[in-house]
Parts: C-alpha cells; structure tokens; sequence
C-alpha cells in the first residue's frame, strides 16, 4: 500500500513534468521565411556592387568630382561597417524580426532617396543612410537562421545564405551594367537604385507573415561609445585619403 505522502508527491512530480512538457517552443522557420530572409540578403549586398558599374553615368549625370564618386562607394560600407555590431545587439535586445523589418524599411526608402538624388552629396548622404539600414538588416538573418532552425534544415539555411552571399557579388555588377545600358523609363543610373524599392517592399510584406520573432535571452548592453569612436577615426582616415587625391 502507498503512503500518503508518496502519492502526494508523485502528483507533484506529473505536474511539474507536464508544465516543462507544456513549454512553447521556438516558432520554425517556413520555406517562404527563409526565402524572406535570403532576400534581405541579397539585397544590401547586390546594392554595395552595383553602383560600381554606374558611377561613370553618375558622374555625367550630377557633375560629380572623382572624390566624391569614391565617397558615394565609401559612405556606404563605412556607415555598414560602423554600426554592424550595433545592429546585431540591437537585435538580440528588441527583436531580430523588428530590426529585420526596420531595416527592409530603411533600405528601401535610402534606395528611393538615392534614385531621386538632385546632386552628388545628396547621393552620398543618402548612401551613408542605405548602409545604415543595411546594417540593422543584415545580421538578422544568420542569428534567425540560427534560432529558427537546427540539425539539417540550419545546415542547409546556412549554406544558402553563404551561396547567395557570392552569387550577389556577380549579379550586382551585371545587374548594374543591364539597367544602365537599359535606362529603363529614361532613368538612367537611377534605376539601380529605384529597382529596389518594389524589391522592399515585398520583403517587408513577405517577412510580416513569414520570419518569427527572437531574440538573445540575456543580451548584451550596446556600446554607443565604442561605436561613435569608431566612426571617428573612420571618418578621419578616410577623408584626407579621398579628399587629398582629388
């Protein structure tokens, strides 16, 4: 015969095995989420390509000096390369989703304002803002993919996520040389930039439905100081070394 207190606390044992049992788990990651994220991929990296092939049709088009054609390449990667980690904490903090979303929202609208650019400096302000965007966007994806996925599936995301990285390299610059020669609608260089948009705001549609939510159980605090001074001495090396050939 059972004592008492052993049935009482057997019951105590199923209990707490079926709330651990209970515990929601992680949402996976859908065919289409992924394809969602993939094109948040390819999208900041197809955009830091293609505006190489354009750059002799801007410089006719806006009066550009050399200087400030290498600025509208430079001011994108130092404004990437400046606030990645950032991005990434941010990620872990608020939301990888949000800042994914955020950042689809800010590529595209970057990409409008460079497509609408009325001068040389505009152009690189607005490029500088694109890889801002690109920044909060693209380390999303690999801590998603990570989080969302395990075992084959995160082996093959992975893969995919690397292939598309060195396919974009390719496609940005024949994609850029296609619409120029093309100058879809008379918009010239413009449209390497105006193409994005519609491209945006399909990933942005397609991720509301699609790309789940995570986020770093204990996250690190950001470190503004660490990324301000950082885009100090950037911005200090590479002006004198644009600014002084020109």
């Amino acid at each position: 015969m059972v004592p008492r207190w052993a049935r009482a606390q057997g019951r105590g044992v199923t209990t707490t095995t079926s709330s651990v049992s209970a515990a929601p788990h992680r949402a996976a990651l859908s065919p289409l989420g992924l394809l969602t994220l993939l094109l948040g991929t390819a999208l900041p990296m197809i955009d830091f390509f293609v505006v190489n092939v354009a750059l002799p049709a801007v410089a006719r088009d806006l009066h550009a000096p050399p200087a400030t054609l290498e600025m509208v390449v430079a001011g994108y990667a130092v404004a990437y390369a400046v606030l990645l980690v950032l991005g990434g904490r941010l990620g872990d903090c608020f939301g990888r989703r949000r800042l994914f979303l955020w950042g689809v929202a800010g590529f595209g609208a970057t990409s409008l304002a460079c497509g609408l650019a009325p001068g040389a400096w505009w152009l690189v302000a607005a490029r500088a803002a694109q890889g801002a965007a690109s920044a909060a966007l693209l380390p999303q994806v690999l801590a998603t993919l990570h989080a969302t996925t395990s075992g084959e599936r995160r082996a093959r995301a992975v893969a995919l996520y690397g292939s598309v990285g060195g396919v974009s390299v390719v496609l940005g610059q024949v994609l850029g040389g296609v619409l120029v020669a093309a100058d879809l609608a008379g918009t010239g260089w413009r449209a390497v930039f105006l193409v994005n948009v519609p491209v945006a705001a399909v990933a942005f549609g397609c991720a509301l439905r699609s790309v789940p939510d995570s986020r770093a159980e204990r996250p690190g605090r950001a470190d503004l100081a660490g990324t301000a001074l950082l885009a100090a001495a950037l911005c200090a090396l590479l002006l004198p070394l644009t600014e002084g050939r020109a």
